[in-house]
């Protein structure tokens, strides 16, 4: 199964950078616009069992996904996949390690193309560029709200 990963390093306690990632709020704000994302249900705050529904629409397709948090430890770990959606799998692990002046954060991203048509647009390498792209936003979000790297 193909695996992304990413890391970032963020000039705050991790406690901080963990609360900002527990309010699913916060998530429209180190998305990408063009992916058009909305939230459409959730708890105030995430914790183990909480579901998470949005609403994306990209290159013409509209897609709901609902994702539910799988792993949850405070200030370290949060991970939540999808069980209603477009892709076959994916699951998004957030890994949070104290690092000299703030947070080492790892993003990792387990995923399966969708099947049928839609698998046509998205393959692994489509989706493997778009995560990149996804990514590079997110760096720079975090960026302007956390302040510069660490």
């Amino acid at each position: 199964m193909p695996v992304f990963e990413r890391t970032t390093l963020i000039p705050r306690p991790s406690a901080e950078v963990f609360a900002f990632l527990c309010n699913p709020a916060n998530l429209t704000q180190v998305t990408p616009p063009d992916l058009n994302m909305r939230l459409v249900e959730a708890p105030a705050q995430l914790a183990l069992g909480a579901q998470i529904v949005l609403q994306t629409r990209r290159w013409g397709f509209a897609q709901r996904i609902v994702s539910k948090v799988t792993a949850f430890e405070t200030n370290r770990l949060l991970a939540d996949e999808q069980i209603e959606g477009p892709f076959k799998k994916w699951i998004h692990t957030h890994l949070l390690e104290e690092a000299a002046g703030g947070t080492r954060m790892t993003d990792r991203i387990e995923f399966e193309a969708p099947g049928g048509l839609l698998g046509l647009v998205f393959t692994q390498d489509a989706i493997e560029g778009e995560l990149q792209e996804l990514f590079e936003y997110r760096t720079q979000k975090f960026e302007e709200l956390f302040g510069s790297k660490a």
